[in-house]
């Protein structure tokens, strides 16, 4: 929870929106200040950095990553089908209230390629390892740990292709996101047997 006159929100919320709307160029000290209406020089005096500026925007996307899904609705029923179609919901959600921060991962990815500390902390922003472990153990997986990372990285590729490959297009002969969800869990259980 921020500190009362805390500047870091606003100020990573900015660089939020600064990297979705003009990539990783747009992202500087100055710019943020002037976006967040802060005299000059208030971002370096809280990020002297552009790494610890980075860092602190990933963690704020880690942040909204986990106040979606605390305030998703839960699953009722757990089921590869109920399964599929919430995780379809978390996706879709990255093309609405969400945007932002999925352009700003994308963003940043040449901005971390030689950093393996921030390329860690940005490959684990929006997708979360612990959750999907749990979903998978539960959904009868044996290997949950092993599904899970490759649940993440199937979703990211289905996050990239939303924004840039062929369901960026809605071309004709693209499943629904919940099918394709579905299917992979179904395989990843189904293997697991």
């Amino acid at each position: 929870m921020p500190r009362p006159g805390d500047r870091r929100p606003l100020i990573c919320d900015c660089a939020i929106t600064l990297l979705a709307d003009g990539g990783a160029r747009a992202l500087t000290h100055g710019a943020i200040d002037r976006a967040a209406g802060l005299p000059k020089g208030s971002t370096s005096y809280y990020f002297r950095t552009r790494d610890a500026l980075i860092s602190a925007t990933v963690e704020r996307i880690r942040a909204h990553s986990r106040d979606a899904m605390n305030n998703a609705e839960p699953i009722g029923e757990i089921s590869v089908d109920a399964a599929a179609v919430f995780i379809a919901e978390q996706l879709a959600a990255f093309t609405g209230v969400r945007r932002p921060d999925a352009l700003a991962v994308f963003a940043l990815l040449p901005e971390v390629r030689e950093n393996d500390s921030l390329r860690t902390e940005l490959g684990s922003c929006l997708f979360s390892l612990n959750r999907a472990t749990a979903l998978l153990e539960v959904l009868g997986s044996s290997t949950p740990r092993e599904d899970a990372a490759d649940l993440i990285a199937f979703l990211s590729g289905m996050l990239f292709d939303t924004f840039f490959g062929m369901r960026s297009r809605a071309v004709g002969g693209v499943r629904p996101a919940s099918d394709s969800v579905e299917q992979m869990l179904r395989q990843m259980i189904s293997t697991s047997r």
